[in-house]
């Protein structure tokens, strides 16, 4: 399984630590898909970090992905939030280790 399969597990399992553990120490993360909801980008930079946020993110309801196609380091999913359905592209920018050490997620 690599990185992508197993970081959409991760979310659909609305696990925190192991979507954290699957970033290096240092990875970095960044989500512009809050500003359709009115919210500022998501911008963080170690697993220490990651950590909180996507546990947090996750006891607020997670996210509902579905039509997920991973084509190497790049994915499209959606989320629904509410009524909404966003399509997403998720892409890992730079890898280290079999780790993620920078992704970031554009919202269309």
């Amino acid at each position: 399984m690599n990185l992508l399969e197993r970081y959409i597990d991760y979310v659909k399992m609305g696990d925190g630590s192991k979507l954290a553990s699957l970033f290096t120490e240092d990875g970095e993360f960044y989500d512009d898909g809050f500003t359709k909801m009115g919210l500022e980008p998501v911008s963080l930079k170690g697993r220490d970090n990651l950590e909180p946020f996507f546990k947090g993110l996750f006891a607020q309801g997670g996210l509902n992905v579905s039509n997920v196609a991973i084509n190497g380091s790049a994915m499209r999913y959606d989320i629904t939030h509410e009524d909404m359905v966003f399509m997403a592209l998720g892409v890992i920018v730079k890898e280290e280790n079999n780790l993620i050490k920078e992704y970031r997620v554009k919202v269309i």
